[in-house]
């Protein structure tokens, strides 16, 4: 019978007979194709490396995305308020009966929309119940001037000689506005400067015109 099946083998066309080596499955030839564990370790320690230099690299450009967007947050506002003083003839004031850092500035969304809407300290934290405390500062000029005069600005020339302009301040990346109690804060009115270290103390100023 199997002279029979190999002449009909053998007569076919395009048939393709393979043949198992029982060698094939000895316990030599059938090596796993994984990795060692050097190799995972080799893996882990480049994956360790490229994390430790991207995390540090991306929480920085965070810091500085929101830095760039309290700048211009600040700006949005210092031209609301310029085109509230146009048609009012004077800038918001703290009074009469005006308190709170977000009812001072609702006036430049209603009636009039001078902004579509008061923009928050990104450096502030989020999801509080009351979020007047993380609305920009804004001193007008009677209040700005007395601090001045005060001489809480003495050491900050910038500030200090801009008589006759109120002040918008943000929180910069240590999300306080000095001066400040609170632990690591500097306790005394100071402009932030990247160049003293990326996550450095101290506000971003915005004066007016």
């Amino acid at each position: 019978m199997i002279d029979s099946l190999d002449k009909w083998i053998k007569s076919q066309k395009n048939v393709y007979v393979y043949y198992l080596d029982p060698g094939t499955l000895s316990g030599e030839n059938m090596k796993a194709n994984g990795f060692t564990l050097i190799e995972l370790l080799i893996v882990v320690a480049i994956i360790g490396i490229l994390a430790a230099i991207a995390v540090p690299n991306f929480l920085n450009a965070q810091i500085r995305a929101k830095v760039a967007r309290s700048v211009s947050d600040m700006r949005a506002i210092k031209m609301g308020l310029a085109q509230y003083r146009l048609d009012n003839n004077e800038y918001p004031s703290y009074s009469p009966g005006i308190s709170g850092r977000l009812t001072r500035l609702i006036r430049l969304t209603t009636p009039t929309p001078y902004l579509s809407s008061i923009p928050y300290d990104p450096f502030r934290p989020k999801g509080l119940t009351d979020r007047d405390g993380d609305v920009y500062p804004y001193w007008p000029i009677d209040v700005a001037d007395g601090k001045r005069d005060g001489g809480e600005f003495d050491h900050m020339p910038r500030v200090r000689d801009a008589k006759g302009t109120y002040i918008l301040l943000g929180a910069a990346p240590n999300g306080l506005y000095e001066p400040s109690t609170a632990e690591g804060a500097l306790g005394i009115h100071m402009e932030y400067d990247s160049s003293n270290g990326l996550v450095s103390i101290g506000d971003i100023y915005e004066l007016g015109f």
